[in-house]
């Protein structure tokens, strides 16, 4: 189900239970349901925007693993930027070793030999790359697992010092090998496959490798160990055991990305395919020389593929003096074609000479077709002593008619560019630090995708555990704005019980009474009294319903102030006495403190009016800071305060309570009527 589809199905059910809560939920509350449970649902969005942030800060804050994990990607990204890189295409040569098909692995090693015991501090292997009817296969005979075994000088027993548990085929893409190590007085090396992968449909094996580096600090000495195989097939093009050490491999030479200005030296195509050339290094001085290596070009059509332009037929001489030589030669392509070596260094070694000028002289160019034309390119010429490149800068000079030819908008074919260092695609190092940089970055790559599914599993292990704490949060935040609903509702309904008793209770004491007089005056014979009786109670009840709507259920509308309030109820109920109000400060009340105060005080009038017999009535609200004071006096018959056959005093004692004020009943004796003075408090 697609994340719109969940969001959609979540969104019906809400509005299902909404549908089924009508009674319970207002249109207000509804919406706020309907709200929350769509913020619920958007986490499921989680790798977009906003809400994928929060999911990575928790994990980022709170796990040291993914700490350590993200600077160990970012040193190896650091590490990784600065080593060499494979090239995307072959770049041709021969395939290297490779043995007999049978059912099983370890019959198919092969080993080197020297005469004399030597020291090993490293070794190399490049797999082999070749293209098949099934495409390219670029770890062609590789094993899943490797062992070296060696002899020891004085010893006939073999010693495993190097071993590779896991190849990694799944990943590998031709990458080399390489085992840093420190042994002495080795005599063999025996490179055994372990665990060979079968051919599909034909369950046999095979060991292949392209090229075998064997060092002493940056001298490969497999070049010059004695090679053996338990079988070996040298007799198909391109596979030979010898090939092992002849410097071609799928890989290239040995480089860093790091392109010069030129790509080498582009023979003139004026002088045609049959004129010979030459190109001449001088050294600058007589220096002891013992290789010569020359690097072909990197091609970029078909036809025009790697080593094209290799010469076919040459010869390479160093002599002391340019003008008088003589002129030794040193190495060639000898009296037969010379194989191209693709994008390879090829090296010629021989016994060291001194000179201080040494020329290629091309008879015989590449031609790779009838339609294509013979030219020479070569991307560098390296003169070795000792291992180090003592023609790096040197002058060259050619019979060519120009210096340099442009081949794109920023590199150009150059004679200078025979000895500046570079091959076409990059800056030429030590073959040792080439292998060992190329099979460190494929260790580091592996340690890569290793931490970053590593990463990722945490990272879905914080998303889940962040989506869990949100969802719950959302909907512990759901549940508690239900209950908190609920619980308003209930209270609302509480509310307007309370409000409804309230009413009728005010209703009762109020209004109730009066009517009932009514009803019984109404069936006494008609008479004047009776009715003044009728229309004075009548008065007082329309009051009374004025009173409590305008106390209980209009509690905004705007109100007189409460003297005025209280001179209007005792205008309507002792209009038959005589009466006198004093006071004009009015206290700061709420709506129930001036509710019962109102009540207090027509009470009091009532009690006037029904047993009192009075002929005059003072009344005096007057401020007594902090206080207030309502102070009602008659001039009736009295009362004996502590007797209340009618329980009027009980009653305004509790109107008193509620005010969270006293009051005072004075009567009888030598004063004549009854006062009672109501002290209560005021909000201002």
């Amino acid at each position: 189900m697609s994340e719109v589809r969940k969001i959609i199905y979540g969104l019906a059910i809400a509005v299902k239970l909404c549908q089924d809560l009508p009674q319970m939920f207002s249109g207000f509350t509804i919406k706020a349901i309907l709200l929350v449970f769509v913020s619920a649902m958007l986490p499921m969005r989680a790798n977009e925007g906003l809400v994928s942030d929060f999911l990575q800060y928790f994990p980022e804050r709170f796990s040291p693993r993914l700490a350590e994990i993200d600077s160990r990607l970012y040193q190896i990204r650091e590490e990784v930027t600065a080593l060499p890189v494979m090239l995307d295409n072959d770049a041709r040569g021969t395939h290297g070793f490779h043995s007999n098909f049978s059912y099983e692995s370890e019959v198919h090693w092969f080993e080197m030999s020297w005469p004399e015991a030597q020291t090993i501090d490293g070794i190399g292997m490049i797999p082999t790359r070749i293209i098949t009817q099934s495409g390219v296969r670029s770890n062609y005979g590789l094993p899943m697992s490797l062992r070296i075994e060696a002899t020891f000088k004085g010893q006939s027993t073999r010693v495993v010092v190097a071993e590779m548990q896991d190849t990694r085929l799944d990943i590998r893409q031709g990458d080399p090998m390489f085992f840093e190590l420190q042994v002495q007085d080795v005599t063999s090396l025996r490179f055994i496959p372990v665990d060979l992968p079968t051919l599909p449909g034909k369950g046999v094996r095979f060991f292949s490798i392209a090229e075998v580096m064997v060092y002493q600090g940056d001298e490969n000495i497999a070049r010059r160990a004695k090679l053996g195989a338990n079988f070996s097939i040298d007799g198909e093009v391109g596979w030979n055991i010898n090939y092992l050490i002849d410097e071609q491999s799928p890989l290239g030479p040995p480089e860093l990305p790091e392109r010069g200005n030129s790509l080498g030296w582009h023979g003139d195509l004026a002088r045609g395919s049959t004129t010979p050339s030459w190109a001449l290094v001088d050294l600058g001085k007589s220096v002891e020389v013992d290789a010569v290596r020359l690097v072909g070009a990197q091609g970029d059509a078909p036809l025009k593929g790697p080593g094209f332009g290799f010469p076919v037929r040459f010869e390479l001489e160093i002599s002391e003096n340019l003008e008088d030589g003589p002129w030794r030669l040193v190495g060639g392509s000898g009296a037969l074609d010379m194989p191209n070596p693709g994008y390879n260094p090829m090296t010629f070694r021989f016994t060291p000479v001194r000179g201080r000028y040494v020329r290629l002289r091309v008879e015989e160019l590449h031609a790779p077709d009838r339609f294509t034309m013979s030219r020479i390119l070569l991307s560098e010429l390296e003169v070795l002593s000792g291992g180090k490149n003592v023609a790096l800068a040197c002058e060259v000079s050619t019979p060519d008619g120009y210096d340099s030819i442009p081949h794109d908008a920023t590199r150009v074919w150059s004679r200078a560019g025979l000895t500046d260092g570079y091959s076409s695609t990059g800056r030429l190092i030590s073959e040792r630090e080439w292998v060992s940089s190329l099979s460190r970055r494929f260790d580091l790559i592996c340690e890569l995708n290793l931490l970053s599914s590593e990463r990722e599993g945490l990272l879905n292990t914080w998303r889940y555990l962040s989506l869990a704490v949100a969802f719950g949060g959302l909907s512990a935040a759901v549940i508690a704005l239900l209950v908190w609903l609920i619980r308003v509702r209930l209270e609302n309904r509480r509310t307007v019980l309370a409000l409804r008793s309230k009413i009728s209770s005010d209703l009762h004491d109020e209004v109730g009474s009066n009517l009932a007089t009514i009803a019984l005056l109404s069936e006494l014979k008609s008479s004047e009294e009776n009715l003044d009786d009728i229309n004075r109670l009548s008065r007082e009840t329309s009051l009374a319903l004025r009173e409590i709507v305008e106390i209980t259920l209009a509690p905004l509308r705007p109100r007189k102030p409460l003297p005025e309030r209280l001179r209007e109820i005792a205008s309507l109920m002792l209009r038959d006495h005589e009466w006198s109000f004093e006071g004009a400060d009015s206290p700061s009340m709420d709506l129930e403190q001036r509710k019962n105060l109102v009540f207090f005080f027509k009470e009091s009038l009532h009690n006037i009016l029904r047993h009192a017999d009075a002929k005059s009535v003072r009344i005096v609200l007057e401020k007594v800071p902090p206080n207030f004071r309502l102070v009602i006096e008659d001039d009736g018959r009295g009362m004996n305060p502590t007797i209340d056959p009618t329980g009027s005093l009980h009653t305004l004692r509790q109107r008193a309570e509620r005010l969270c004020g006293s009051l005072s009943v004075e009567s009888g004796g030598e004063r004549r009527g009854t006062r009672l003075a109501l002290t209560f408090p005021s909000q201002s």
